[in-house]
């Protein structure tokens, strides 16, 4: 079953992006109006999101959110069948707005914790080596970065394996793949090498421990999981915040915001704080921007 998948999605992935951006219009129809998918939630989202905004705007935001639901699936079908990152960079999708933030960072510290969210298109991130389109260079090599992701099952993950790391010179060989719970151990294991870590961290915490902050995000309180800051301070590593609006449809700019240049001398609740208000600010000018279908608001029992 997951060859037959890889087989389809690379098939469906050749078409040109033009032809992907018509039928993202038809997959958010169907997704909004028709099937409804998860509609409920996104409206209880918005609505807890957006007090001051009246039912006729929260309509226009939640609309315009299933427009770009349908763009990040049609863009990460796309993005899947490239082999090599010639296709990617013709095609300009993203691009790294600043890349001297990152240089800076990078260049100071012994390693570098992005923190990113389900904002743009996360999905984009494991072409990161080829965004840079400024005449400055980019730190950014295969070797050097890595994603951080959560398993899901073994179908699933071969799947989206294949799909994040196509673009790469060498997919099969990129050793920077990091499942979460191995995330720790690695970074203990190359604690002399210099890294880039990248990892979504507006997520629910997955299971309950010491490792968790309470935070209000978007007017109300949730558990947040700091475990990349925590892995920040220890180590000493510098620490940004990675934002990715759009541009227009078909072209995210990746946007550096510095938080800590060495953060062993800081509290790991301190930077996922900031991380939030940074959040929250690019949210606000974007609210469609953002992934509204899961329930980032749960609570661990008292």
């Amino acid at each position: 079953m997951q060859a037959v998948v890889k087989f389809l999605m690379r098939a469906l992935g050749l078409l040109p992006l033009r032809v992907h951006y018509f039928l993202a219009r038809i997959t958010a129809f169907l997704a909004g109006k028709v099937f409804r998918y998860r509609v409920k939630i996104v409206e209880e989202n918005l609505a807890a999101a957006f007090p001051d905004k009246g039912a006729k705007e929260l309509k226009q935001i939640r609309n315009r959110f299933y427009l770009h639901l349908g763009d990040v699936l049609a863009e990460t079908i796309w993005f899947g069948a490239c082999r090599g990152p010639g296709r990617l960079r013709r095609a300009r999708l993203v691009e790294i707005a600043n890349v001297e933030v990152l240089n800076g960072l990078y260049d100071k510290a012994p390693g570098v914790m992005v923190l990113m969210s389900h904002a743009g298109n996360w999905e984009l991130i494991g072409g990161i080596a080829s965004y840079n389109y400024s005449d400055r260079p980019s730190c950014f090599t295969e070797q050097n970065f890595c994603v951080v992701y959560l398993r899901q099952n073994p179908m699933w993950d071969g799947i989206m394996r294949s799909n994040r790391t196509a673009p790469l010179i060498d997919p099969e060989g990129y050793p920077g793949y990091l499942e979460s719970r191995e995330v720790v151990r690695y970074v203990f294991e190359h604690r002399n090498e210099k890294k880039i870590y990248n990892f979504i961290t507006d997520q629910h915490p997955y299971f309950k421990s010491k490792d968790f902050l309470e935070v209000n995000f978007m007017h109300r309180d949730c558990d947040s999981m700091k475990g990349a800051a925590s892995l920040a301070c220890k180590f000493g590593m510098a620490v940004c915040y990675m934002g990715m609006p759009s541009e227009s449809r078909g072209h995210y700019k990746i946007e550096y915001t510095t938080i800590a240049g060495n953060a062993s001398g800081m509290d790991p609740d301190d930077i996922m704080r900031q991380y939030y208000r940074l959040l929250e600010r690019d949210i606000q000018r974007q609210p469609w921007n953002y992934l509204w279908t899961h329930n980032r608001w749960k609570r661990f029992p008292k």
